[in-house]
């Protein structure tokens, strides 16, 4: 061993308390960016496993494909993998319906087809049907029976007449709860049955797929190279269908990983500033014994050396205690996230059984490596302005250092009077950049954590559930736009049998302790002068009930105007979020939009007679709003959509449960309660908190390790001062007076950055959040209980610290102290 890793290596036993100090933080740091990837990624992966495993996994699916351009298609460079699907018959089920369906074998596992018993069909009349589909039909078989089924042929210009043919069961097929519910059912037939149904002309395929290099790809950019694929071939853009569950769960959006590179970077730089502030008021101290060493002939590079290797031997030793921390709080916290999931939920259950057999590792190698590497960086960071001072000043200079700042001053100020607070003010004036240091080190923790306590002390759950609904209970349509999977859901088909009906109205006001019932209504429309790529921008209007009139005027935010003023027709309020996609829309505008399709279209102009901040309960994520009675109008059928219901307080549960047995049977209906919205809410909140302090906590310690460091080199490298000082009267009780003033001092200095920036800073990322509705935050709430515990858990620390290190001091006498540094 040289003699530079003999000094490192002195160095370091001897200089124990800095060390342990710049262990825990470095232990702290390795924590943070450990946990971080860990906990993000893995929960990421289990998602992305669950969601392949419960969800079909191709990309997207082409209809009304004819062979030739299936086979055009399989041939491309875009596609990684597909499947045909075919439909050659529909079967004739009484009050139901069902269909024969024809799936190669990649269609079966692209779509995640499995069987409860039995085989796919290979050859000739083999079936594969569904206990369901047996049941509707009345009739009792099992696999190797043989049925007789009446079917109806599919052709070009509609359905053939209907047949009937003995078919042998080859497996069952599952039964799912919305099969049942629907009364909508399929059986799976072979390839010779198709073909001998259905002539090649005919045909036309479902085309299932993947894209080729999707892993390094975006959802939208995997969306862009089918659609494009599909307009070199052919199809239109009506036949393209998205499987979307699937892309939004395993194509993660860049702001992801974004968001995690910020909290680590972040986390890097407090590791940065605490490591560097220990190792550079340690070094203020150690200026001298350098300087012994560079009389005895140690070069500059020889000290750097030093002073480096003694940090990294420092990192080396806490890396793995980090890492091994690190590891258990990933496992412990990874757990309990995945408790958000309710115990009925099917990727709820996928992932615990994902978990619970370890399918899905947690733990990847790179993250390791990466905070490994990442810590170790962090650390030579902060050696590098120890090594220099400790390498640039000469000997002469190093036996005169006291680590004072130098000023051009060239007298000093004195006092005819000495006091405890004169005393104080020249210790933390002598190094000016220490103490600045110090503080600022502090009260970056305290800004971030005022920052994350103001935004979630506004995302009340309460309030945020009563903005979404006015009263106890809501059923509202269940319908989805553009997919094209299942066209029956959407909007403009539902509202022509509306199940929001007369009938459905006396059900639901019979139920004793229904107060009332009030109905908003909704129009699909287009705008005509806003663009969505190449089409015209689709949006919704709410149609209003006079009843919310005055919760409407009161969401104005621009211009004026009343219900009855929109009673006229031809005047509309627009949402302030709409200004997002439509910057140049304002107060006085005319919008121009068209209802309906083809030749059944027309088109309406509204002018923009108020800007309005919504809650989500009047408008119901819509755009812009209208009475209920001209809304009703552009739609031209019964267009309501979200039924509000009051009950009487003492016949909630009993509401509730009648209300649930109405919809239950509804296809297309949906029950909302304010308790299930107060719940789910508090249970987000209390989770996003929770994560937030534990996230804050292990931070604050980088931090609070610096302040240790800062008091303990204060107090201990002026022994031989204040052994002098309490020789010529000073007693223990003012010392420690004196001790207390300084970590006032930092206190103040931390509390007043921490709250003064901290709640700056705060409220404007309220008005950032409440802007673009993050966790549907509405108004701005002070954070008093985290600013009393903040400025309570900063009092105890720094009296605690004081506290220690007045019991450690005291076990020296006053002559040890006179003589410390001879």
């Amino acid at each position: 061993m040289n003699t530079v890793n003999k000094t490192a290596l002195s160095n370091l036993k001897q200089n124990k308390g800095k060390n342990i100090l710049a262990g825990i933080a470095i232990v702290l740091t390795t924590i943070l960016i450990f946990v971080i990837p860990t906990v993000g990624f893995g929960t990421m992966d289990v998602q992305m496993a669950a969601i392949n495993k419960v969800f079909p996994t191709f990309h997207g699916m082409y209809r009304n494909v004819d062979f030739q351009t299936a086979e055009e298609i399989s041939h491309r460079a875009e596609i990684e993998t597909m499947g045909l699907r075919q439909d050659p018959a529909q079967i004739s089920i009484p009050e139901g319906s069902g269909m024969l369906c024809y799936m190669d074998d990649e269609a079966l596992r692209l779509g995640k087809m499995e069987l409860e018993k039995g085989n796919f069909p290979k050859g000739g009349n083999e079936i594969a049907v569904s206990s369901g589909l047996l049941e509707a039909m009345g009739i009792e078989a099992g696999v190797g029976d043989t049925i007789e089924l009446p079917y109806q042929p599919i052709e070009t210009g509609g359905i053939g007449y209907e047949k009937r043919e003995d078919f042998l069961i080859s497996g069952l097929l599952p039964t799912s709860k919305e099969q049942k519910e629907l009364k909508v059912y399929s059986a799976l037939v072979s390839k010779d049955f198709m073909e001998r149904v259905q002539p090649v002309k005919e045909r036309k395929y479902r085309v299932l797929f993947r894209v080729s290099g999707a892993d390094s790809m975006t959802k939208d950019q995997i969306k862009n190279v089918y659609r494009d694929l599909a307009a070199d071939v052919g199809i239109v853009e009506a036949d393209i269908a998205d499987n979307s569950e699937y892309l939004l769960a395993n194509y993660v959006d860049p702001a992801f990983y974004a968001g995690v590179a910020a909290i680590l970077l972040v986390v890097i730089f407090a590791g940065i500033m605490t490591i560097y502030s220990i190792y550079y008021i340690s070094m203020i101290y150690k200026v001298q014994e350098f300087g012994k060493i560079k009389a005895l002939g140690a070069t500059k590079r020889q000290i750097r050396q030093i002073v480096f290797r003694e940090g990294m031997l420092v990192a080396a030793a806490a890396i793995p205690i980090g890492l091994i921390i690190g590891s258990i709080l990933s496992f412990v916290g990874f757990r309990y996230l995945m408790t958000v999931y309710s115990p009925d939920d099917t990727i709820g259950i996928a992932v615990r059984q994902l978990i619970d057999q370890h399918d899905v590792p947690i733990f990847k190698a790179w993250i390791y490596i990466m905070a490994l590497a990442v810590t170790l960086l962090t650390a030579a960071v902060s050696m590098v302005r120890p090594m220099q001072i400790a390498a640039k000043i000469s000997p002469v200079e190093a036996m005169r250092y006291d680590g004072s700042m130098k000023t051009r001053k060239k007298g000093r100020k004195g006092h005819s009077e000495m006091r405890l607070v004169h005393l104080t003010g020249a210790n933390l004036s002598r190094n000016k950049k220490r103490t600045v240091m110090t503080i600022i080190t502090l009260s970056l923790t305290g800004i971030l954590y005022m920052v994350l306590s103001t935004v979630l002390s506004c995302a009340d759950p309460v309030e945020i559930a009563r903005a979404a609904m006015f009263d106890d209970f809501e059923v509202s349509i269940d319908s989805s736009r553009g997919d094209k999977m299942h066209p029956e859901r959407e909007w403009t088909a539902i509202c022509q049998n509306n199940p929001l009906n007369g009938e459905m109205e006396k059900k639901i006001a019979g139920i004793p302790g229904v107060k009332k019932i009030t109905k908003s209504s909704e129009a699909e429309v287009r705008l005509k002068d806003l663009k969505d790529g190449e089409e015209l921008w689709n949006t919704r209007i709410i149609g209003i009930p006079e009843e919310y009139a005055d919760e409407m005027e009161k969401s104005i935010v621009e211009g004026n105007c009343t219900y009855e003023d929109l009673l006229q027709g031809d005047k509309i309020i627009m949402d302030e979020n709409m200004q997002h996609w439509a910057p140049d829309w304002k107060l006085g505008d005319t919008i121009r939009i068209i209802v309906g399709n083809g030749d059944n279209s027309i088109e309406k102009s509204f002018e923009v007679a108020a800007v309005a901040d919504m809650p989500y309960s009047l408008n119901q994520f819509c755009n812009f709003l209208l009475p209920k009675s001209v809304a009703d109008e552009l739609g031209g059928y019964n267009m309501d959509y979200h039924w509000s219901i009051a009950a009487d307080k003492k016949e909630v549960k009993n509401v509730e449960k009648q209300l649930r047995e109405i919809t239950d049977g509804q296809e297309f209906l949906k029950l909302e309660t304010y308790e299930e919205e107060v719940s789910t809410n508090k249970k987000t909140t209390a989770l996003l908190s929770q994560l937030c302090y534990v996230f804050m906590v292990v931070l604050g310690g980088v931090g609070i390790m610096n302040l240790v460091n800062t008091m303990i080199n204060s107090i201990y490298v002026r022994r031989r001062e204040l052994g002098v000082m309490q020789a010529i009267g000073l007693s223990e009780k003012q010392m420690v007076r004196m001790l207390q003033l300084e970590g006032i001092f930092y206190t103040a200095g931390t509390l007043v950055l921490s709250l003064g920036i901290g709640n700056l800073l705060g409220y404007l990322t309220f008005l950032n959040a409440k802007k673009d509705r993050m966790f549907g935050i509405i108004s701005y709430h002070y954070p008093a209980m985290q600013t009393a515990a903040l400025i309570a858990v900063v009092l105890i620390i720094q009296l605690l610290l004081t506290y220690l290190i007045m019991k450690n001091f005291r076990k020296q006498s006053m002559i040890e102290r006179i003589r410390f540094s001879e």
